[in-house]
């Protein structure tokens, strides 16, 4: 082996590794791979300029100064620029020893001292740098053969370079040795390479575990294969559903959770989930038996051939915004009726009053004393017709209110008796929890109204009987008013239409009762909120305390 053949290798090795890094760098621009450029590039330079000479020992005292020195700052570089890619600092101990090292050797040249004596310094410095540099690779949290690949040949590098001074000595061996050099520098060149793609691949899985993890929406994939499953569900399913990921293993198992009026609709989706992408709204029962509204994005994955081979989606909770959406649908139907009610109801009510007269005028009259009965059912229906014309008039979103400072207590209390006459006939036990609620300002009719119609409505639902309670209760934010009943739970599809005027599941009920209740909530900046079950109802009715 001729020292020209080993340079010739060294220098190939070197200006790859060069063209290497400075493409990743060019792609990346990380400043660890900006060292990693440095260092080889010095490297090069070394091999290009100084390193035939330097093997014969032909170089003069400076250049041998020149090139301990770039072989010195190539390992500094190199274990800088790792230790940055492993996200550890650099102790200071490194660029100090290398400039002591790098005195000493110069020292030791020119005053041409024996090569053993002023190359070892530089030898232990830049052996025990190539060896930390591969003890930092192979502890790095990195999958995959290069971070070994890289490790193992900075530690060879290392104690090979320590059998340096000897090889000098032995004619015809340092070719070999600088041979053996150059072939692991381009294992290190190779490893690095290697190393970076996969960091970068790990923390990109990581970073889209962390998103998908921690996202709020479902993040779903589903195989099309013969074994048709879910390869994938966040974790956010849970929080949707109350059950953990694993329990979906395939669409059976979604089906059991979505709600049963939207199953037709869920399984049409199902039958066009291969024929095109959508945006799906639907609901699904979580596991403490909540109505969660949902809405369901999917894309369909192919293969070369074009062939869906997998389902790619998200499914959002978007019951919030579905309340939402229906209170203010309820807020629109009440300001139509209340215009409505503002425009007709006085136009009606005098025909009527005219009638009544008439009516009452004809049954004092001796001819139609005969008629009596049915004069006096005319006069009930006048009378109930007029109450509904009431009722209505208090859907007005104009309705002026006399605002005072009163005490839900208070008003409870003097609808109490009341409470129990209208309670008694269907044995119900009518139980007051009134907490300690600040003063507020409010129409005291009006509330009183509100939660007449409330309890007449939780009175209603238990028609054999039960417990009838009423609580206040206060936070630093709100005061509230609940009402409790033990009846079997509002009907869904009633449920979803809450409040829409002259919807009613009673045999004589007008349905207004809900309706002017969240119209006198508006009216007061109160929200109403229902809770309904098989085990009963409770309508909670919060009023801000500023």
């Amino acid at each position: 082996m001729s020292i020209e053949t080993a340079v010739t290798v060294n220098i190939i090795s070197t200006s790859l590794a060069v063209l290497t890094y400075g493409y990743l760098f060019g792609q990346y621009r990380y400043a660890y791979i900006a060292k990693w450029v440095i260092a080889w590039v010095l490297l090069a330079i070394r091999a290009v300029f100084l390193e035939n000479t330097f093997i014969t020992q032909s170089l003069p005292p400076v250049l041998v100064i020149l090139h301990i020195g770039l072989t010195i700052a190539y390992s500094l570089l190199m274990i800088a620029g790792t230790m940055e890619f492993a996200g550890k600092r650099l102790a200071v101990i490194w660029p100090v020893a290398s400039v002591i090292c790098l005195l000493i050797s110069s020292v030791g040249i020119l005053l041409q001292l024996p090569f053993q004596f002023y190359a070892s310094f530089a030898i232990v410095f830049i052996g025990s740098a190539y060896i930390a540099t591969g003890l930092i690779f192979w502890k790095i949290d990195i999958q995959g053969i290069g971070k070994y690949l890289t490790a193992t040949a900075f530690i060879l590098l290392g104690i090979h370079l320590f059998d340096m001074p000897f090889l000098f000595a032995i004619p015809g061996i340092a070719p070999w040795g600088y041979l053996l050099d150059g072939l692991l520098k381009l294992l290190v060149g190779i490893g690095i390479v290697f190393v970076f793609f996969e960091k970068t691949k790990n923390e990109l899985e990581k970073y889209y575990r962390l998103l998908a993890e921690n996202t709020t929406d479902v993040i779903y994939r589903y195989q099309l294969d013969n074994s048709a499953r879910f390869e994938y569900i966040s974790p956010a399913v849970k929080q949707l559903t109350g059950y953990e990921s694993g329990a979906f293993k395939n669409i059976r198992q979604v089906m059991r959770v979505v709600y049963k009026d939207d199953r037709a609709k869920f399984k049409e989706l199902l039958r066009n989930f291969i024929v095109s992408d959508g945006l799906t709204a639907f609901r699904l029962v979580n596991k403490s038996g909540d109505i969660m509204w949902t809405e369901q994005k999917h894309s369909l994955v192919t293969n070369m051939d074009g062939k869906p081979v997998a389902v790619e989606g998200i499914v959002r909770d978007v019951t919030k915004r579905m309340l939402l959406e229906q209170d203010v649908a309820r807020l629109d139907r009440l300001n139509i009726a209340g215009q409505m009610a503002a425009n007709l109801a006085h136009e009606v009510r005098n025909p009527l009053t005219t009638i009544r007269g008439y009516l009452q005028l004809l049954g004092n009259k001796q001819e139609f004393a005969h008629y009596k009965g049915q004069l006096g059912m005319l006069l009930e229906e006048l009378d109930r017709t007029n109450h509904i014309i009431t009722e209505y008039l208090s859907l007005s979103k104009d309705k002026i209110v006399s605002m005072r400072k009163c005490s839900l207590n208070d008003i409870v209390q003097a609808l109490y008796l009341l409470l129990q006459t209208d309670a008694i006939p269907s044995k119900i036990e009518v139980i007051l929890d009134l907490g300690k609620v600040p003063d507020l300002f409010v129409d005291d009719k009006e509330i009183k109204q509100l939660v007449l119609n409330l309890t007449r409505n939780a009175i209603e639902a238990m028609p054999t009987g039960g417990r009838l309670e009423i609580q206040t209760s206060s936070t630093d934010e709100e005061t509230m008013i609940s009402v409790k009943d033990q009846g079997k739970g509002i009907p869904s599809q009633v449920m979803h239409n809450l409040g829409k005027p002259f919807l009613t599941t009673k045999e004589n009920g007008t349905g207004l009762g809900m309706a002017i209740c969240y119209r006198i909530a508006g009216r007061h900046h109160a929200k109403m909120e229902i809770e309904t079950g098989p085990a009963g109802t409770t309508v909670y009715v919060k009023f801000r305390n500023s």
